[in-house]
């Protein structure tokens, strides 16, 4: 069995990949093309590593789960606001699109925060070019015929963080609300909360699927080193949100959000 995984992990992408560039370094002539190659093949499979990976996600994931004795669920929320990620475009089984993994596990959480405090639900996110219906319609759906829960509140313009927040902040102070809850992936939450703290809510983070846990070191077995999608994966995401916290700083610093009274 460890044979068959070791072989496995290697001969599937990224290890093959990773193999490959191996062999294509003993191809290659002189020292500036194999300290490229190196250079390749060094960050493909560190990038590829699950270790690596959860402890490039570590630092963002700073929120403690919301209802438990380090973050209590507080009294004074007034609302729950779920952020939406991608979709599944076609999907016959239903009929056309619907949400995808990472959308539908923050509908779930939210669904099932909304069940335990009663509090109202608002929905956000728009569609890129060549998207049908907006992914927040896709969520309203879901939580109505999945979960019997209504939606008081769907924004359909978004197609970013930035957007979801200035697009929100509107409906929750048609609502008179400025307390809020708010559900994402655990990593990508401190952007978010900071991006609807400027709009001038308070913001209690929701987190779910986290990536990291306490103790997730002495988990670990061999198999977690080798190179795998997976993990190659969670390090994109880490990277990507980690640009994306850089990003908004400087932008918060050309273009100020516009608070809401």
């Amino acid at each position: 069995m460890m044979l068959y995984s070791l072989i496995k992990g290697l001969l599937m992408p990224p290890g093959i990949l990773i193999l490959l560039l191996i062999a294509a370094f003993f191809l290659v002539r002189g020292v500036l093309g194999r300290m490229l190659m190196v250079t390749v093949i060094t960050v493909l499979t560190t990038m590829s590593s699950l270790p690596v990976g959860i402890t490039l996600m570590e630092p963002l994931e700073s929120a403690p789960a919301l209802g438990t004795p380090a973050m209590p669920i507080p009294s004074t929320a007034q609302a729950i606001v779920i952020l939406s990620a991608g979709r599944k475009r076609g999907a016959p089984e239903y009929g056309g699109d619907t949400l995808d993994d990472a959308t539908l596990r923050r509908v779930r959480y939210g669904a099932k925060l909304a069940r335990s405090t009663g509090l109202p639900l608002y929905v956000t996110g728009g569609r890129l070019s060549g998207e049908r219906e907006p992914i927040a319609r896709l969520m309203a759906d879901v939580l109505r015929d999945d979960y019997g829960l209504p939606v008081a509140g769907v924004e359909t313009e978004s197609r970013t963080t930035w957007e979801n927040a200035t697009g929100t902040a509107s409906l929750l102070a048609r609502d008179g609300v400025s307390h809020i809850l708010l559900v994402s992936d655990a990593w990508h939450l401190p952007r978010a909360v900071d991006v609807f703290a400027g709009m001038g809510l308070t913001v209690t983070p929701a987190p779910t699927a986290f990536v990291h846990y306490p103790g997730w070191e002495t988990d670990l077995t061999w198999r977690d080193w080798l190179p795998s999608i997976p993990a190659l994966l969670v390090s994109y995401q880490a990277i990507h949100e980690h640009l994306g916290r850089l990003w908004y700083q400087i932008r918060g610093w050309i273009e100020p959000l516009p608070a809401q009274p």
